[in-house]
């Protein structure tokens, strides 16, 4: 976890409520006025002391010394942060009607057309709910396993190659090229194919948009509509590029629909059902609508799942033994095969599954979800007036002791045995990777089987250590939260007698780089 210090200011007040062992003690009628939290200036607020590519840690450790109810200023602008587990499941619980996203994300998201269900509220939101939980559910997923194996057996051969040519290989750039193909896939029938180098240029532009989403939604006033940095030109640029290549990517699904009118009422993807909506329905789903929601299961799919398998490196380079373990329940489950082939087999990797849920818990890719009040609410006793800004820190509600034993320790095994109660230690509720209530992430178990299907690939061909001479690995904060200086070296595994022996030919050997965004 990112240990770093907010930048000190001669205003950061030591004005303190030191969290105990426990849930935020509050009293009934409080006020925002009556929130602790650091002090700031009179018109700037604590703007000063916020770095955007570590506003997690920043807001993670006041938390630590206000507690997990306090308050800071952007400008003059109040936000409430919140880190109790109990007090984030009451939030997510009343959406959509008490809270909704941040007011100011739907604005950033509809100027980059990213309109979709993410930035979509009440009847907007419901329709466009049900078509993603529709193209996301588990059956339509046993349909689609075929094609997330041959994006899996492309990122095997695309590693065997660089493998035998003794290349360099980023990590993290193949990862978010096979998320890309998974989702193109899946979502909307259509082969992007960046793993062989044929779409590689959308994931270029792709990876320009998170990080301007967050310095957008935390600026204290929108000056990209009157000055134009480099960086606002430069997403310009990809936006352009980004919505050539899917207006492609519709019209083709269109006339498939033409060809063959049966996929209006059995729809194979996502943007296929939503065009089938938008036919029958009429004004049903916007142009714009379906364009945002394109653009939102692509960027979606792609940074926060190959993130969250680069923590997973991270994390087993850091621990062999869980590596081992990992390694031996893939040979048991998967002999003879190298990947993953069979959709039940996926349900057979448990350990697996849970160094992918404590990865989830210490390194969770959104440590923030940004909401805001939609009326006058009152959460842990305190009266908060409608449309301020709340906070959730959902990485450090899972991070506290009287949540998870051992709570700062990598312990895969935690997800491995009987749950006990939350005073034993393991309190689920403190667990929102996913986010909870009715707005919980429709992508979960799409994430959960792509994470499965490449890092079994991975772990039953090759071995992977820490490389030597890198830097530390530290978070970096970009709308997600990806790894960065993390730098690990592939090792082809060798079996004799259903025993790894060790291989020592340099051309067995590469360097393997992953650079946070």
């Amino acid at each position: 976890m990112d240990t770093s210090t907010p930048a000190t200011c001669p205003f950061h007040a030591p004005q303190t409520l030191k969290e105990q062992d426990g849930p935020v003690s509050v009293h009934s009628n409080r006020t925002l006025k009556n929130l602790p939290g650091p002090d700031g200036l009179p018109i700037l607020g604590n703007i000063l002391q916020l770095d955007l590519t570590k506003l997690h840690s920043i807001l993670e450790q006041w938390a630590d010394t206000y507690g997990s109810l306090y308050k800071f200023r952007i400008a003059r602008k109040n936000v409430v942060v919140v880190s109790d587990a109990n007090l984030i499941n009451e939030v997510l619980r009343k959406r959509p009607a008490a809270y909704r996203r941040l007011e100011s994300i739907a604005p950033v998201l509809n100027e980059m057309g990213i309109n979709g269900v993410f930035s979509a509220e009440g009847d907007q939101w419901l329709r466009q709910r049900r078509t993603a939980m529709q193209a996301l559910n588990t059956a339509h997923l046993k349909t689609f396993f075929p094609t997330l194996m041959k994006v899996t057996e492309r990122l095997k051969k695309r590693w065997d190659q660089a493998m035998a040519e003794g290349a360099p290989i980023d990590v993290q750039e193949d990862l978010m090229r096979y998320t890309i193909d998974v989702t193109s896939n899946l979502a909307f029938g259509y082969d992007v194919n960046t793993l062989e180098d044929q779409g590689a240029e959308i994931q270029r532009h792709l990876e320009k948009v998170f990080p301007m989403v967050n310095r957008r939604i935390n600026a204290p006033f929108p000056y990209w509509h009157f000055v134009k940095l480099p960086a606002d030109r430069a997403l310009e640029h990809a936006l352009v590029a980004i919505r050539a290549a899917l207006t492609e990517c519709i019209e083709q699904s269109r006339k498939r629909l033409a060809k063959n009118p049966d996929l209006a009422t059995h729809p194979t993807n996502f943007l296929e059902a939503m065009l089938a909506a938008r036919d029958v329905d009429g004004a049903e789903i916007t142009e714009e609508e379906i364009f945002g929601n394109v653009l939102t299961m692509l960027i979606g799919g792609e940074d926060s799942t190959a993130a969250t398998m680069a923590w997973m490196l991270h994390f087993l380079t850091d621990h062999p033994d869980s590596q081992r373990r990992v390694q031996q329940e893939l040979d048991d489950v998967l002999e003879p095969s190298e990947i993953l082939r069979d959709f039940r087999d996926a349900e057979r990797l448990t350990y697996l599954e849970a160094v992918s849920f404590e990865t989830m818990r210490l390194k969770s890719v959104f440590p923030i979800l940004f909401l805001g009040a939609n009326t006058d609410v009152e959460l842990g006793g305190v009266n908060i007036p409608k449309g301020t800004a709340i906070f959730l820190l959902t990485r450090k509600c899972g991070m506290q002791e009287h949540e998870f034993t051992a709570a700062d320790q990598f312990q895969p095994e935690r997800w491995t045995t009987p749950h006990g109660s939350q005073e034993q230690g393991h309190n689920p509720k403190a667990f929102v990777p996913f986010g909870a209530g009715p707005r919980s992430c429709p992508g979960r178990n799409l994430t959960l089987l792509e994470m499965k299907s490449a890092m079994a690939m991975l772990f039953r061909n090759f071995s992977v250590t820490k490389s030597t001479f890198t830097k530390p690995v530290d978070e970096h904060f970009g709308f997600l939260m990806a790894p960065k200086n993390l730098s690990v070296t592939f090792q082809r595994r060798l079996r004799i007698d259903g025993r790894d022996i060790e291989q020592t030919e340099a051309l067995d050997e590469c360097s393997v780089t992953s650079v946070g965004v």
